[in-house]
């Protein structure tokens, strides 16, 4: 059981590389649709991720531990999960396009993490 979960980052990343060379070939997704998600997923979602953490903070139902609230909210600025890309590939729909939006969201999350990390260590502190 270790040996086979020691290989399952691994693998994972593997996947991920091989899902966004998809998308550079042949994605048809236009710019707008990427602009969409990529302003859904890096701006609106932290800020509703700030609200949720802080009514459960206030409603006692969190720990006071800033760590672990940092964790919580740094979840909601995170680029898509590899199963999305997975869930296409097992259904044969949008391979291209989900690839595509993957390869964008995950540039544009070297500068989404650095500043709502950012701005989450000013509120938690």
């Amino acid at each position: 059981m270790t040996l086979l979960g020691d290989g399952t980052i691994p693998c994972l990343t593997l996947i991920l590389g091989g899902n966004l060379t998809q998308g550079l070939r042949k994605g048809n997704v236009g710019p707008t649709n990427i602009i969409t998600v990529i302003i859904v997923r890096y701006l609106i979602l932290p800020v509703i991720g700030i609200g949720v953490i802080n009514m459960a903070a206030m409603a006692g139902l969190l720990p006071s531990d800033p760590l672990f609230r940092f964790v919580l909210l740094i979840m909601f600025a995170l680029p898509p999960g590899v199963n999305i890309s997975t869930m296409a590939q097992l259904f044969s729909v949008g391979q291209e396009e989900c690839a595509m939006l993957m390869m964008w969201t995950y540039l544009a999350a070297a500068f989404a993490l650095t500043a709502w990390s950012t701005v989450y260590m000013w509120i938690l502190s």
